[in-house]
């Protein structure tokens, strides 16, 4: 089969970055101890076939399958997991997303080959759903003995258990991935048992979004993952499988630094969800194929709550914030304060990605009617990695984390996680705290309400702007029956069924 994808993430350790494209590969090449069943969110099995947890939710037994080995052909063992997760630990910032979903890790005890006893300083109901992401992908003891710099750059250095091995990587060109013979224990989930279909997965990368949708049209590819929107009306349907699925996560949002002045002003923070219009937003920039974002999660994550009363659109609320707060009109209709400041918000941008700017141009349209400036400032590639999210000289930036699980707001909406959470060095304490309840129960009810309540506090104190929920867009060549897609939207080719 041949693969396109938009970009190289150029870090193929499944244990370091949360890139689409990254979490993709590993989910081909390495298993977790459980997997999320993509249509009803169960916890099934895959290299655990049962587990266990204690009364408070600290202490997570997993019973491992017997016989399942890595492609170098050791055995996988309970020694495995505990080695895995010491890893993850020792990785530190490298490995940020691995680390929130261990936190207060205190160690994997090891009672005998085939059990792993997994224990964390207090309740951590989030760590059953995170053992089935591929931050928590169990690699082999070759791959965990090199440095994080050998693992990152990919190839026959990363090791794993999955239906495809690692064969060949050319950073900024291709990816090769060959199938396991013996491959026999597919997860649960999976409607296809046994090994993979396909013998290859040949993986270019096709960074510009038109040259994508061409190949696909074209056949030079079988399966592109994944498509921009504006793209669409290029696909021809009749030749092809377009698939669009809601993700799951946060809602693509624009999230205030709150080290930045402009922005310690409650007044402005308050003031720009009611001054933004996000129906305008997904018909005009998204043509019409998301919906607007009802909270900070998408509408389709587990533990979502609607909260569209806190994000109407309402220019004379987001007016009279700014009275209230001070800042009057200008001369030239850019709001004041008393001391003759004007209500700017820069943001920075990679020049060349047509949906930004068209997105920030209809924000500074929308902004302008209540007075406040949004200064769109296009960079280079180069130029937009010199400032991390603690040192920005611009004042607001976006993220979008995919989970299927309402924890994926503590780890952005935080201050606990360095490179990850925008609130590090500057911890909003009611809000830290709010996520925090969403590890203390397993009961579905009681994570929603946690999760409503974090959201409210974040909405209302003007802390995101969320604007859409977003969608993962794919198409595959009439040859493929079909691709099942993971929990989180990610293709898994070892389920694929031909034509």
């Amino acid at each position: 089969m041949r693969i396109a994808f938009p970009s190289d993430s150029e870090n193929y350790d499944p244990h370091q970055p949360p890139q689409t494209v990254s979490r993709t590969v590993a989910r081909q090449i390495a298993d977790t101890l459980v997997d999320q069943d993509p249509e009803s969110g169960e916890i099934v099995g895959w290299l655990a076939e049962s587990w266990e947890a204690n009364e408070d939710n600290s202490s997570f037994t997993f019973h491992l399958r017997d016989g399942v080995t890595f492609s170098d052909g050791t055995a996988l063992t309970a020694e495995s997991i505990r080695k895995n997760f010491d890893r993850i630990i020792d990785l530190g910032p490298l490995s940020y997303i691995g680390a929130s979903h261990l936190r207060g890790y205190t160690g994997t005890e090891v009672p005998d080959e085939l059990t792993a006893v997994v224990s964390f300083d207090g309740p951590n109901a989030q760590f059953l759903q995170a053992a089935t992401t591929q931050t928590l992908s169990i690699l082999a003891d070759s791959t965990l003995a090199l440095t994080p710099e050998e693992v990152a750059r990919g190839g026959k250095a990363v090791v794993g258990s999955g239906a495809y091995l690692f064969e060949e990587y050319v950073p900024g060109k291709t990816i090769t991935l060959t199938r396991r013979e013996d491959y026999d224990w597919a997860s649960a989930a999976y409607d296809h048992q046994g090994p993979a279909t396909y013998g290859t997965l040949e993986i270019s990368f096709i960074p510009d979004a038109t040259t994508l949708a061409g190949a696909v049209s074209s056949g030079q590819v079988d399966y592109a993952f994944s498509l921009d929107v504006s793209t669409l009306p290029s696909i021809d349907t009749d030749r092809l499988h377009l698939s669009n699925r809601a993700t799951r996560g946060i809602s693509t949002p624009l999230i205030p630094f709150v080290y930045r002045e402009i922005f310690t002003d409650e007044a402005v923070r308050r003031a720009i969800n009611p001054a933004t219009d996000r129906a305008e937003i997904a018909e005009r920039i998204y043509q019409g194929h998301v919906e607007p974002a009802t909270g900070l999660l998408t509408a389709a994550t587990p533990g979502s709550a609607d909260l569209s009363e806190l994000l109407a659109h309402d220019p004379d609320e987001a007016r009279s914030i700014l009275e209230e707060g001070g800042w009057t009109e200008g001369d030239d209709g850019v709001r004041v304060n008393g001391d003759g400041e004007r209500l700017s918000i820069e943001i920075q941008y990679v020049s060349g990605n047509t949906l930004y700017e068209q997105l920030f141009q209809l924000l500074q349209t929308q902004w302008a009617k209540v007075g406040i400036e949004f200064v769109l400032s296009p960079v280079t590639e180069a130029e937009s990695s010199e400032h991390g999210l603690y040192d920005a000289p611009y004042d607001l930036s976006t993220w979008s984390q995919g989970r299927a699980d309402p924890d994926v707001l503590r780890v952005v909406y935080s201050s606990f996680y360095e490179n990850q959470s925008f609130f590090f060095g500057n911890p909003i304490e009611e809000i830290d705290d709010a996520l925090l309840a969403l590890q203390s129960t397993t009961d579905p009810e009681e994570r929603a309400a946690a999760s409503e309540h974090a959201q409210r506090l974040l909405l209302e104190g003007g802390y995101s702007f969320p604007l859409v929920d977003n969608i993962s867009l794919t198409a595959a060549s009439t040859s493929i029956a079909a691709i099942r897609l993971d929990a989180e939207n990610k293709p898994v080719f070892a389920d694929t069924v031909p034509a």
